[in-house]
């Protein structure tokens, strides 16, 4: 932990003024805790169980939405188990990323608020390593069969039709699974869709922060979609594109495009 002593990580978390008593119960011990990513901005991250942040993003999803469900789960249990500063965060903003941001049908709230924790965590990595992160999730997001999570007691439907979004745009997410399903975009059905996606977005990004703060470094796992794209159309080339979603989202790649 460069840069950031031990006193500055324990007084981050509100553990040097009088409230350490809080923790005294709990499986982490204050002798752990250098072991989490810490800034010097004073956010630090600390492992936390996956499935407890996602069943908390399905239950507070109402509240806010995609985005504000992602961010809220994990800031939320951060907030519980230590305080300040996480539960001075200011939480309501994230409903802006709802419905791919205002409703515009943009970045999936769920990406979008996955990748705000990885900058508020990360915010002192090199940009390079919070850019593999995020790269890695977005792959996740446009190329897996979700959602995946199932709750203990649904709430809007019993089950949810999963597919691969094949993009990280709301828009393009929405109607795929639409098509995919047959249900309207405004049904309950859907809304059920989203909120399970939420649930599994806050896991994915909660069990990559618990795999990275007992890393050094962080690295790439994940080819991303577009990397084929850029050969041609990359700075080598044409220099006229800079991508790494899936471009077959967006564009038509027939009639002989390589």
């Amino acid at each position: 932990m460069s840069n950031v002593s031990r006193r500055t990580v324990l007084s981050s978390l509100g553990l040097l003024t009088g409230t350490a008593m809080g923790v005294a119960g709990d499986p982490m011990q204050l002798e752990s805790l250098p072991a989490a990513i810490a800034s010097t901005s004073g956010w630090a991250y600390s492992p936390l169980d996956a499935r407890e942040v996602g069943d908390r993003a399905y239950r507070i999803y109402p509240e806010g939405g995609c985005m504000y469900a992602v961010v809220g789960s994990v800031v939320g249990t951060l907030a519980d188990r230590f305080g300040s500063p996480y539960d001075g965060f200011p939480i309501a903003m994230m409903r802006f990323g709802e419905g791919g941001v205002g409703g515009y049908g943009s970045l999936c709230g769920v990406v979008n608020g996955a990748c705000a924790l990885i900058g508020l965590f990360h915010s002192e990595r090199p940009k390079e390593e919070r850019a593999a992160m995020i790269s890695d999730l977005a792959g996740w997001y446009e190329s897996s069969v979700l959602p995946m999570f199932e709750p203990n007691e649904p709430q809007w439907a019993d089950q949810a039709v999963a597919c691969v979004s094949g993009s990280v745009l709301c828009h393009i997410s929405t109607s795929r699974w639409c098509r995919e399903s047959g249900c309207p975009i405004d049904s309950l059905d859907r809304k059920e869709r989203c909120r399970r996606l939420a649930a599994d977005g806050a896991m994915r990004v909660a069990q990559m922060l618990n795999h990275e703060s007992q890393r050094s470094e962080i690295l790439a796992v994940r080819q991303t979609n577009g990397s084929s794209c850029m050969e041609c159309h990359g700075p080598d080339d044409m220099s006229n594109a800079r991508v790494k979603m899936d471009c077959a989202a967006c564009h038509d790649l027939s009639d002989g495009h390589p």
